[in-house]
């Protein structure tokens, strides 16, 4: 079975072969290796040495290229800001849902009609694998924003009504990882409180607790693609066929 990780440069990393994927959004470098009787293949959301902020990225080659190499199932990992006092920093947090504020295009289909249901917005399999593993992970509405600045304590104090957690990368990445028919879910490190929940924020403070906290995500992500089953009873695959008129 192929299983695909995106992440953030320097989250999750891998010794293996550099691979190009080619697609056609552009290509795709990828890191491949074989293990735990699984091919891995992983890919650095924001490009080598982080180069690419979130607004930049192409999400929708990073998903083609997972969807050209065959994996079938894709772990997200990124890392959120909190909305809400309970959820601490250093938390594993876990979206269970998620509402777009961002301004990106989030589909591969201008052609034709096909509309994804996205009531369950992540696979119920990989997510229950995660969730089965960090016991202690919260659980929520992840809130995208368009970034690449953070936001400011009105918006947060706004969006925290609707929301637990805020990123900039889960949408449109979710998204087309279901109209690629990719099982996909999401795994967040929260960082920091978000702004109006602390003094101020510190871009340190936050690369601070991944670096802290990084082998317990890896752990988390090594599991993770030991016991997602091969065959998994969930729709995902079938979405783009479900959702065509």
């Amino acid at each position: 079975m192929k299983i695909g990780i995106i992440g953030g440069t320097g989250f999750y990393e891998m010794e293996g072969e550099e691979i190009e994927i080619e697609t056609k959004y552009g290509n795709v470098t990828a890191i491949h290796l074989k293990k735990w009787q699984r091919d891995i293949f992983f890919i650095a959301r924001h490009g080598k040495a982080h180069a690419k902020p979130a607004h930049m990225v192409n999400y929708h080659a990073n998903i083609m290229a997972m969807k050209n190499i065959g994996a079938s199932a894709v772990i997200g990992i990124s890392t959120v800001g909190s909305m809400k006092k309970n959820i601490r920093p250093g938390s594993i947090f876990i979206p269970s849902d998620f509402i777009d504020f961002t301004k990106r295009k989030t589909t591969f289909y201008d052609d034709v009609a096909i509309h994804v249901d996205l009531s369950q917005p992540f696979c119920p399999v990989v997510r229950g694998v995660l969730l089965g593993i960090a016991k202690n992970a919260k659980e929520g509405i992840y809130v995208a924003t368009e970034g690449p600045r953070l936001e400011t304590k009105a918006e947060i104090a706004m969006l925290k009504k609707f929301g637990d957690v805020v990123g900039m990368t889960l949408v449109p990445e979710a998204v087309l990882a279901r109209e690629a028919g990719i099982c996909y879910a999401s795994l967040c490190l929260v960082s920091n409180y978000a702004a109006g929940l602390q003094e101020r924020l510190s871009i340190e403070e936050i690369k601070e607790m991944y670096r802290k906290r990084k082998p317990i995500i890896e752990k988390i992500v090594n599991e993770a693609i030991k016991k997602i089953p091969a065959r998994r009873k969930c729709r995902c695959k079938y979405a783009p066929i479900e959702g065509k008129l």
